[in-house]
């Protein structure tokens, strides 16, 4: 193992870390049990979330193990956006979903509901550039499943979030047209992003438009995801900034969750696809 490459030292690190673990469990809980009293998450829940995240992490290594043999030609991976895992468990897999190129851990998870689907083989498929890759044919490492309703685009400079906006819009308004969805009526639209893409005109310009819609009363049941790590690749993201932001853009309700403690996510996550489906209003969560 080289010292200079990140990954295998972190990899190096937690495996060391397990091999000592001496702490006897808090508690010896059955899988269906819940993690504390009056939570809703299962250990079921959490043993399946913390798999997806470390599928995710493990789609990152592989991916540049396989650059190295000139096997695979994408190797921007998800790491530190693992959270979102709880997102895809959370919401439905006909919720329409538009996400940021780092939302591997929401992939895993939205596939459990369609036990067919392969999405560890087909992503890898997706890093290969291979023509078998079931919803871009090799064109392009993007995340998409027709079956599970993750719309493909690129996700540069926040492009998916004014999809995701006429989404929401164009569900409720199917709804007064009296045209058939296919897909329930109660369904929302889910979009994911990063911290920096806050700052570009075309997520300000979704957020806006969202908010002027509901603020007239009508129908916008779009959930914004921000996968906030504070760092801001092409934009730097000072303190606080996403936070004392978006929770003072009424009628945008905004719900904050730790990404880091997956029990914290779950019951935040839970409130805010909650809220947006059953106000039919648009709703933030970092």
């Amino acid at each position: 193992m080289s010292k200079y490459i990140r990954s295998e030292i972190v990899d190096k690190a937690f495996v060391s870390l397990l091999k000592n673990w001496s702490e006897e469990p808090a508690d010896h809980l059955t899988p269906d049990a819940p993690v504390s009293d009056g939570s809703p998450m299962t250990g079921r829940d959490l043993l399946e979330l913390f798999e997806s995240q470390m599928a995710t992490r493990h789609l990152d290594l592989i991916a540049r193990v396989l650059r190295a043999k000139n096997a695979a030609f994408y190797t921007i991976g998800s790491a530190g956006h693992e959270g979102n895992a709880v997102v895809g468990r959370l919401t439905r897999h006909t919720d329409p979903a538009f996400l940021h190129y780092r939302s591997c851990a929401f992939m895993l998870e939205r596939a459990r509901f369609i036990p067919d689907i392969d999405m560890i083989y087909d992503t890898v498929l997706s890093q290969a550039a291979s023509k078998e890759d079931p919803i871009s044919n090799g064109r392009h490492k993007v995340w998409g499943s027709a079956p599970l309703w993750v719309l493909p685009q690129t996700s540069t400079i926040a492009s998916q979030l004014p999809k995701a906006v006429g989404t929401a819009i164009a569900i409720a308004r199917s709804k007064q047209l009296g045209s058939k969805l296919p897909i329930p009526n109660d369904s929302i639209s889910v979009c994911s992003f990063g911290d920096a893409s806050t700052n570009h005109s075309t997520a300000i310009g979704a957020f806006n438009a969202a908010r002027w819609a509901a603020f007239q009363k009508l129908p916008v049941p779009v959930l914004f995801v921000c996968e906030d790590n504070g760092i801001g690749i092409s934009v730097r993201t000072p303190t606080n900034w996403v936070e004392n932001n978006y929770s003072n853009w009424p009628p945008l309700t905004y719900f904050k969750a730790d990404g880091r403690d997956l029990i914290n996510a779950y019951e935040v996550t839970r409130q805010a696809v909650a809220h947006c489906r059953t106000q039919r209003s648009p709703s933030s969560s970092t």
